[in-house]
């Protein structure tokens, strides 16, 4: 019975095998003006309410040369390695002021956040509280017509990034109230993503957003990709978990 099942085991063994898994990239940026990858204004990127996630994951590959920019929605919200590369962060709704502290370091990945719940920000280093730089740090969030981007900011002289970053997500919802472990694999989108970059392309210009609202985005000058990305693919696991349906389907009697 089982020589029957070689042949067709075998061979659904091998298209799995050769099948190719997502590639698990990320984009690294050297300190220059003109790099980034950018998208445009579009509505779901305006987020006026009173809940709000940035977040990403990076890789600070040197000092920054000043306001290093991990995130960008100029005269909304943002987020930097900047002041001794220290990770900070600013939301406008009126005003325009820089907040946070803590230092990630250097040639070593970091999850970096930031959260709004309509009253307070703050900041999160790899699941836990940095520190805010200000007692109340109340904030406001207002909408604007500049496109988003990563790597640096449209505005205010020097400000890319020095690193690697991957793994964007903007989200209309606290996603962190407390210390959390840090991810393992790749962020899932939901109703409350607005913006989901996996950064797994590998290769060409083109950015694809993975949160169904099309903020689709674009290289701009000479970001690399790169692999050894900080965290799993979903799709690795599924090509796991595919295998082993497979190899049990092939193995009942008939």
């Amino acid at each position: 019975m089982w020589s029957r099942l070689l042949g067709p085991c075998a061979l659904a063994l091998l298209i799995l095998a050769a099948t190719p898994a997502s590639a698990n990239s990320a984009l690294e940026f050297f300190g220059d003006a003109g790099d980034s990858a950018i998208a445009p204004d579009s509505d779901s990127l305006d987020i006026t309410g009173t809940a709000f996630t940035m977040e990403a994951w990076i890789m600070a590959t040197g000092a920054q040369n000043g306001d290093g920019i991990i995130v960008n929605k100029e005269d909304s919200y943002e987020m930097a390695l900047r002041a001794g590369d220290e990770f900070m962060f600013a939301l406008q709704g009126g005003a325009w002021d820089w907040f946070g502290g803590g230092k990630p370091t250097m040639n070593e990945w970091h999850h970096v956040a930031v959260t709004y719940d309509g009253a307070l920000s703050q900041g999160w280093i790899d699941g836990r509280e940095a520190p805010s730089g200000t007692a109340a740090n109340t904030l406001d969030l207002g909408a604007s017509d500049e496109p988003f981007q990563i790597g640096r900011r449209v505005c205010c002289g020097t400000t890319p990034f020095l690193g690697v970053i991957d793994e964007v997500r903007i989200s209309d919802i606290v996603r962190y109230t407390a210390d959390f472990p840090l991810p393992t694999h790749e962020f899932d989108t939901d109703g409350n993503t607005r913006l989901l970059w996996h950064l797994n392309e590998a290769g060409g210009t083109a950015v694809a957003d993975n949160s169904g609202n099309a903020n689709n985005g674009a290289l701009e000058g000479a970001p690399q990709w790169t692999a050894g990305a900080p965290i799993a693919t979903s799709t690795a696991v599924d090509a796991r978990s595919k295998l082993a349906v497979t190899w049990a389907a092939l193995r009942t009697p008939y």
